[in-house]
């Protein structure tokens, strides 16, 4: 299929006349890029890290919520390692087709457990009544270990499914300008992604919204009404996915479009598509953040942990002067 034949395709800059379209693009890019890695990225590992070690600590009572969050606090951390192969930008990761196709495989295997996760947040802990099926989702949270395992699975699933559609099944050891979303792709890699990755999601979200409007419209209780209040992470996970993923997904959109009508675009388009990339891998830091100021648990061990290094060092400085006073005597 011609469409398939993906030999033609290059980045803009590579190949583009509009010299100062690409100097302009390429600065940009690396401005944002610096931001990003001085920014975002102490503050995603820092944060995430604190966030993980909170959950660690009190595994021995964690909740439905606790695990699903854990869950998406190791997810974000993992984005926000594969996001440093942009730290080159404007240039790209040079490595093999196997590489590059290995790092697309464990980029969309968290893009997309982060998504289901986020959806299934909802559903298991923002609608809850009387129904069989608000019944049978809460279920998710007493046993969140076989709900996390199904939505891994999931992910797993529409990774491979992605990346079976790289096309380069054929070259594999031959070297390539990588990122994490490969520009050799077949134009049906970004449409597949979009599909599952936003377009499903955008239809769960909004059958979502309607059953949630249903429920509080004819079996509104006060304790159902807080019930948002009652988790809010869970809405600001969901927002901030939503948010970070819009722009995202149109830079894809655009990509296969200029894919299917064989053409390579203009230095504006790659610098669309590297700007999306960082807000996507941006996401992890706010999910970060959100977690660590609005999850109770995650909360409060940020609000002790002046004490705890206070009461550490006043330890320390206890063993350290007994020491000495042995070495006197």
């Amino acid at each position: 299929m011609a469409s398939h034949n993906m030999s033609w395709i290059h980045y803009p800059s590579r190949v583009s006349p509009a010299v100062e379209d690409v100097i302009a693009s390429q600065s940009i890019i690396a401005r944002c890029v610096q931001v990003y890695l001085a920014l975002c990225v102490p503050v995603s590992l820092v944060t995430g890290l604190f966030n993980l070690t909170t959950f660690i600590r009190g595994r021995a009572r964690l909740g439905g919520l606790d695990v699903f969050l854990l869950d998406l606090t190791v997810t974000n951390v993992l984005v926000t390692l594969l996001s440093l192969t942009t730290a080159s930008r404007p240039d790209y990761l040079a490595t093999t087709h196997l590489g590059c196709g290995a790092l697309a495989f464990l980029s969309n295997l968290c893009y997309f457990n982060a998504q289901y996760v986020q959806l299934a947040m909802l559903f298991v802990f923002l609608l809850q009544g009387p129904s069989p099926c608000l019944r049978s989702a809460a279920k998710g949270a007493q046993g969140p270990a076989v709900g996390l395992a199904a939505l891994g699975g999931c992910a797993l699933c529409s990774s491979l499914g992605v990346v079976a559609l790289l096309g380069t099944s054929g070259e594999l050891h031959r070297t390539t300008l990588c990122q994490l979303d490969p520009l050799t792709a077949w134009p049906e890699y970004e449409i597949v992604k979009v599909s599952l990755g936003f377009g499903l999601a955008l239809i769960v979200e909004l059958v979502f919204f309607a059953l949630l409007v249903v429920q509080r419209a004819w079996r509104a209780t006060p304790t159902q009404r807080d019930m948002g209040s009652a988790h809010p992470a869970v809405l600001a996970v969901a927002l901030t996915t939503f948010a970070c993923r819009l722009l995202y997904n149109l830079a894809l959109l655009q990509r296969a479009r200029l894919k299917l009508q064989r053409d390579i675009g203009s230095p504006r388009d790659e610098l669309l598509m590297s700007l999306a990339e960082l807000v996507l891998a941006g996401e992890g830091c706010v999910n970060a953040l959100a977690t660590l100021f609005l999850h109770q648990p995650c909360r409060l061990a940020l609000r002790t942990l002046p004490g705890r290094l206070s009461q550490t060092c006043t330890r320390a400085e206890a063993s350290s002067g007994f020491s000495l006073q042995r070495v006197g005597s």
